[in-house]
């Protein structure tokens, strides 16, 4: 195990990489990515062991299996920047790309973030986790409720949009109308980089997950999803 001031060239290089977003600086500074990806490596692997003592489905992963290439995607996008100002890592039993939920944490050169929950979902199965939780708004308001979540998450969805009206097919007088508007279902927290400088930092990232387990564990259950349809859309699938 690291000691925990190593976590520091992990911001010190995403803020020099954000102000110096170019191939030149990059190659110029290679050495100091290499550190710092080495250490996001040895991070995510003890954040899968200690995540994986409380759910064991992600227990067999590998920091391979769940870290996100920092290489920017540019082929579509107006930003022609090559790199993400951010480390990325899903730690997720299906893979990185799966509509089903899991542990997210992305490294920012001022924050870190942890998520759960869905992103994304194909419409048909959108519609069906909202009628889950119309029928079952007890259960799953107990979940957001629970005082140690809500003070980590205190609302569900991450993205900023909403739904203007509640979709049609839903009842109008639903008492959340709130989870209805929602276009992701989602949590998350930020914490500061200096939450990974302590001694027990690992330790403190995975009790925010696995407060955040039983919502993600609630739409796992009721999400089930068409293997054919999931291979086929995950090229268009994008997480965080």
């Amino acid at each position: 195990m690291q000691d925990s001031k190593d976590n520091k060239i992990l911001f010190d290089f995403l803020k020099d990489l954000v102000a110096n977003n170019n191939r030149e600086w990059f190659k110029a500074n290679r050495a100091r990515y290499d550190a710092a990806w080495e250490r996001f490596h040895q991070l995510v692997g003890e954040l899968i062991l200690q995540v994986g003592q409380f759910d064991e489905s992600v227990a067999f992963l590998t920091p391979k299996d769940c870290i996100y290439r920092i290489y920017r995607d540019i082929r579509f996008s107006q930003d022609k920047t090559p790199y993400k100002g951010h480390f990325g890592a899903y730690i997720n039993a299906a893979g990185k790309k799966s509509f089903y939920g899991g542990y997210y944490l992305q490294l920012e050169p001022h924050q870190v973030v942890l998520a759960s929950g869905v992103w994304w979902l194909p419409p048909k199965e959108m519609r069906a986790l909202r009628y889950a939780i119309v029928d079952q708004i007890d259960v799953f308001e107990e979940i957001l409720e629970e005082p140690e979540f809500k003070k980590h998450c205190p609302a569900i969805g991450w993205g900023t949009e909403r739904y203007k009206r509640i979709p049609n097919g839903f009842p109008k007088d639903f008492r959340r109308p709130d989870l209805l508007l929602c276009k992701d279902f989602t949590c998350a927290c930020t914490l500061k980089p200096s939450d990974l400088y302590k001694k027990d930092h690992i330790q403190y990232l995975a009790g925010i997950f696995h407060c955040m387990k039983p919502f993600n564990d609630f739409l796992k259950e009721n999400v089930l999803i068409n293997l054919e349809e999931m291979e086929e859309m995950k090229n268009i699938v994008k997480f965080f």
